[in-house]
């Protein structure tokens, strides 16, 4: 039995078993399986693989998406630009791994069609995934910053009035992220207007507490659940061509 999987921590947020449990059913594909694999330490992982003989592959979520290149022997042209991974494949008689970005392609396509503006982006957060926005605005050719809590552009002292386009990359507000004790970023939410666009990479719940904020200034807000959909629609492409 041809058996996907999605490794992280944590994971019951995720979407990741359903859809592709439906993506198999809509091509009568009964044979295959879909499991999460919640993994805390990546030391982990050797172990996972060998022991599931039927694993083909598996997605990659926080927090893993950087480090997991440490494991992988082949690395795609854009994991190689980007530093981070978010879909691995299995050579089935090697174990040998090869790593893919499916992240830059879905959140491309969705920005694309969500918005238009000329200005500057702000990229909140430094993990994995703030890495495959800020290589997709490079090549849709919109400027970028990178803000984290301890950069020189960050949380404390950003202004949000040099930007029109701000996308959370963090897991901040997430409904089973728990590490932190709060559900917003300390931004300075009094200088958001009706000019800017907010995108949210999460999508669990629907409407975050930070599109909540930024909508009550009038922006515009989108959160991540489109990009999701056809980041893991690329993956399963690659799955399908191999």
């Amino acid at each position: 039995m041809p058996l996907l999987g999605l490794i992280g921590y944590p994971l019951a947020h995720s979407f990741s078993p359903a859809y592709f449990k439906q993506k198999f059913k809509d091509e009568n594909l009964l044979d295959w399986d879909y499991q999460a694999f919640p993994i805390e330490n990546l030391e982990a992982l050797p172990e996972l693989i060998y022991s599931q003989t039927d694993l083909i592959g598996f997605n990659v979520t926080i927090p893993h998406k950087t480090e997991v290149l440490k494991y992988c022997h082949t690395l795609s042209e854009e994991v190689d630009k980007i530093g981070a991974a978010n879909f691995i494949l299995i050579d089935p008689k090697t174990k040998l791994l090869s790593a893919y970005n499916t992240d830059y392609f879905g959140f491309s396509k969705s920005l694309e069609a969500w918005y238009n503006g000329r200005g500057r982006a702000l990229v909140l957060g430094s993990g994995g995934s703030s890495k495959a926005i800020q290589y997709a605005l490079d090549n849709l050719n919109i400027s970028h910053d990178g803000c984290g809590r301890n950069g020189e552009i960050n949380y404390s002292n950003v202004d949000l009035n040099q930007y029109d386009l701000i996308v959370n990359c963090t897991p901040i507000g997430m409904s089973t992220y728990t590490l932190h004790q709060t559900d917003v970023l300390d931004l300075p939410y009094d200088q958001i207007n009706n000019s800017h666009c907010f995108y949210d990479l999460v999508y669990n719940p629907e409407n975050t507490s930070m599109m909540q904020r930024f909508a009550a200034r009038g922006a515009r807000v989108k959160n991540g659940i489109e990009m999701l959909h056809l980041q893991a629609d690329k993956a399963w492409e690659i799955v399908k061509n191999l």
